[in-house]
């Protein structure tokens, strides 16, 4: 098993493509801020709740972690590398060595991404005034963004093995939580609570009206991450016998 983990890690951290992952860490929270509300309504808010709403859009590494955990999966079966994975190791070490990894790498760019991040923050908040607060708040961001990376990760990496086709499985952990979930966020909490980008959102205590407490959220996100693992080892059982 442990040869599998650090094959998967090395992969995890090696070429041009991760490099487009990592982006994805800033680039979304970066395109919320573009296509939100102006931040001139932050002049309005304390420095703590301004840093919440800035800061907080990182929950949406959630969504990069999916992507991240679906791409360890649907790149072997693009490359047709797959069956020689599963010749080598059973079915069950390899799925594991995936999900491992794929949480680990999650949680590092998250933590690194977070800094980054929180740097960007501290620039827009000051252009309209406010000040980076780094209180209980921001931290409780920092942790729920990692509980989410993690079950993110989970997910796509289950959604990997039961979609397989790299094209069909990214713009289902990409598009639609972007296109679908985020419009849902902001305008129908009620239902979107129950779905991931939701759950994302909760964990990091999102000054969203209408989302669960954090312990809801992540009870949501464990059963997302549930479901789609049970699905995913159904799925590759048929599959491959």
């Amino acid at each position: 098993m442990s040869d599998f983990l650090r094959s998967e890690l090395l992969r995890g951290v090696s070429g041009l493509a991760m490099l487009g992952i990592f982006s994805f860490t800033l680039l979304i929270p970066a395109l919320m801020v573009t296509v939100g509300p102006s931040l001139d309504g932050l002049t309005d808010l304390d420095d703590g709740n301004a840093t919440r709403i800035v800061f907080g859009l990182f929950a949406a590494i959630g969504i990069t972690a999916m992507y991240l955990g679906s791409y360890s999966v649907s790149r072997e079966y693009y490359y047709h590398s797959m069956s020689r994975s599963l010749v080598i190791g059973s079915i069950r070490r390899v799925l594991l060595a995936k999900l491992l990894a794929s949480a680990i790498t999650a949680v590092v760019l998250c933590l690194v991404g977070a800094a980054i991040w929180a740097a960007a923050s501290a620039v827009l908040l000051s252009s309209v005034g406010r000040s980076l607060q780094i209180d209980r708040a921001f931290w409780g961001i920092v942790g729920g963004s990692v509980f989410a990376a993690i079950f993110g990760s989970v997910i796509g990496v289950s959604l990997g093995w039961v979609i397989k086709g790299y094209y069909a499985v990214s713009a289902i952990v990409l598009l639609v939580p972007i296109m679908i979930e985020l419009p849902l966020l902001f305008n129908v909490p009620a239902v979107e609570r129950y779905l991931p980008v939701g759950a994302f959102a909760g964990v990091t205590g999102a000054p969203v009206d209408g989302l669960l407490p954090w312990w809801g959220s992540a009870l949501v996100l464990l059963g997302w991450s549930a479901v789609t693992v049970v699905l995913a080892v159904g799925a590759v059982r048929r599959r491959e016998h």
